[in-house]
């Protein structure tokens, strides 16, 4: 018996392993794909929002992004920001995009 428990899946670590990669796989493609003015401008609007102690989600940032800045590279960058600990989730929100249709995005704060 593992860590998780009687109730563990089989397999679970396995598929949450393989998720992580595909994730991982995804986020490097969108990294790639972007040029380096992009990543900057991304990366210094979250450490603005940071830098204020207020949560902060997506939705805020999004509509500051300059044009031609793919969606996606939001989502890279936070995880960027969030693994460099400059922020750190605190909780999820809905989102503002009505692309998503108010999919939870996270809620995060300076660190």
């Amino acid at each position: 018996m593992s860590a998780l428990g009687d109730w563990e899946v089989p397999g679970q670590l396995d598929m949450l392993t393989e998720a992580r990669v595909a994730r991982d796989d995804s986020i490097a493609l969108v990294e790639d794909a972007a040029e380096t003015w992009q990543r900057d401008a991304v990366d210094r609007l979250i450490r603005g929002f940071a830098a204020t102690g207020d949560p902060f989600s997506a939705n805020a940032v999004r509509p500051l992004l300059p044009d031609g800045i793919r969606p996606a590279l939001l989502g890279a960058r936070f995880l960027a920001a969030s693994r460099r600990g400059v922020i750190r989730k605190v909780g999820y929100v809905p989102s503002t995009d009505r692309a998503t249709h108010a999919h939870p995005v996270a809620l995060w704060v300076g660190m």
